[in-house]
């Protein structure tokens, strides 16, 4: 049974009452201006009531529907479309601001007026009958109205709710209307999607083409709506302007099946685990990196005893070959390559201990030329030379170390012409004309054992970056217009 059918068999609104409240009309139309007049009045003499209405030309235009509401009610046809009206009057009520209690009052008002002309204008009988006619037919405009009043109003409360919700939720959200339309957002929407307005736009149309793609959106959508259930895409990996992301793709359905809103049904999570992918990384890579620390450190420790006696019986048995004889140059090749051994067990025995610092405040020109005098011999007719002035809280040993490794990789670098070690107050830049890093590795240089010569550990940068870590400050690669430049950045 349908809505207004029920009411007026509940009621018991028949056909009688029809009768009596169509026979009324003829009397009650040229008497509505009046009746209309003194629902006004009391209106406008309350304050809360009279404080909806922005304008006399606003009260002119309610004047005007009450008049066609009233001719309605006495006329009919009280059928489903006569329902659907009342019920939108109920919702208007709501969007104006008028509280519900004056819908009880105002009705009342319109009862009684229209009870008092049937009394002037009909025998006494058929007053008794019009009147209960006006009672139950405004009972059930009152039931329609304040019903659609009390569930516009909840859903009004409910969708501020959930705004206060999205824009206090840690990550981006955003509401969909029933044709997935967006309703509202969060500010953090823009860190994915980029600068709006997006509001009243279709959500596949709003968002990057690749996120949608990638979170297969709008299958999940349609398959939260069919389901009533929260579709999850745990990770969705996608390119935004360039930069990989990771992010955690969402769909709730808010509204229940049978509720019949047509907003803010389904909400769209939608958090970012860029970073928190990338510290999973890095926790599995220095789990992996202690790893290869202890293995390193183990094998380095069998190497070296054995690598100091063949270095030590290669000198002995170089001394007792006249320097004229082949062997002896055979002798000193074997002995530098045990030195390159040794080298490189050196580096899988630094890399496998984390230094320790012992920070002080330096003169670092004083530690650059020191390295610049140092490697002259190897400079091999490049000019080093260092540029400006500072202090740092840095260890010695550890800082000497970094620089003097950085200016010998820049030294061995097909090309280079100069180096130059430019300082100032907490900052160490080694800087060169070379070809600089390929931007396809830079991201790559920094890690243990990658390296693109054919000799080397690949070690050096990884333990550079250790050390700079242990006095608290960082190794970069600073970007440069020509050639390679390293940072090593310290408290000053």
């Amino acid at each position: 049974m349908r809505r207004i059918q029920a009411m007026k068999a509940w009621i018991g609104f028949d056909e009688e009452d029809e009768r009596h409240l169509v026979a009324l009309w003829p009397a009650a139309e040229p008497r509505i201006p009046d009746v209309i007049e003194v629902f006004y009045e009391r209106i406008l003499a309350e304050e809360d009531a009279r404080s909806v209405f922005e304008s006399d030309a606003q009260v002119d235009r309610q004047k005007r529907i009450l008049a066609v509401w009233i001719r309605e009610l006495l006329q009919g046809p009280w059928d489903e479309a006569y329902a659907a009206r009342r019920m939108r009057i109920g919702t208007r009520h709501v969007e104006i601001g008028l509280a519900h209690t004056w819908m009880f009052t105002a009705m009342e008002v319109v009862r009684d007026a229209l009870c008092g002309i049937a009394w002037e204008a009909m025998p006494h009988a058929d007053a008794v009958a019009t009147c209960r006619a006006i009672s139950h037919v405004c009972a059930i405009d009152l039931a329609l109205m304040t019903g659609t009043y009390s569930g516009a109003r909840e859903k009004a409360q409910v969708h501020t709710a959930r705004g206060l919700l999205l824009s206090h939720l840690p990550s981006a959200a955003l509401l969909l209307d029933a044709e997935d339309r967006i309703t509202e957002e969060n500010g953090l929407v823009e860190t994915l999607a980029g600068p709006g307005p997006r509001k009243g736009r279709p959500v596949l149309q709003a968002l990057p083409p690749a996120l949608c793609a990638g979170a297969q959106l709008a299958d999940a959508l349609a398959m939260a709506r069919a389901g009533r259930e929260p579709v999850t895409r745990e990770r969705v990996d996608v390119e935004l302007d360039g930069v990989h992301r990771v992010v955690r793709v969402r769909v709730v359905p808010l509204a229940p099946e049978d509720d019949g809103d047509a907003e803010d049904t389904i909400l769209v999570h939608l958090e970012e685990l860029t970073e928190v992918v990338q510290a999973e990384a890095r926790a599995r890579q220095a789990e992996s990196l202690a790893r290869v620390g202890e293995l390193s450190a183990g094998i380095a420790h069998e190497l070296r005893n054995p690598l100091a006696g063949i270095s030590g019986a290669i000198q002995v048995l170089a001394r007792s070959f006249p320097a004229e004889d082949r062997r002896a140059a055979v002798m000193a090749r074997v002995r530098d390559q045990v030195g390159r051994l040794d080298r490189m067990v050196r580096d899988l025995l630094t890399f496998s201990r984390p230094p320790a610092a012992r920070l002080t405040r330096l003169a670092l020109h004083d530690l650059v030329d020191g390295v610049v005098e140092l490697v002259g011999d190897e400079a091999d007719g490049v000019a080093v030379l260092r540029r400006g002035e500072g202090t740092a809280l840095a260890d010695p040993d550890l800082l000497h170390r970094i620089v003097l490794n950085l200016v010998q990789n820049a030294l061995g670098m097909p090309g280079v012409r100069s180096v130059e070690v430019q300082i100032e107050d907490g900052r160490v830049c080694v800087c060169d004309d070379g070809p600089g890093v390929p931007e396809a590795l830079q991201e790559r240089i920094f890690e243990p054992f990658f390296t693109t010569r054919t000799s080397g550990t690949g070690l050096g940068l990884a333990i550079c970056r250790s050390g700079a870590e242990a006095m608290g400050g960082t190794l970069t690669l600073a970007p440069s217009r020509t050639g390679a430049t390293f940072c090593v950045t310290l408290e000053s």
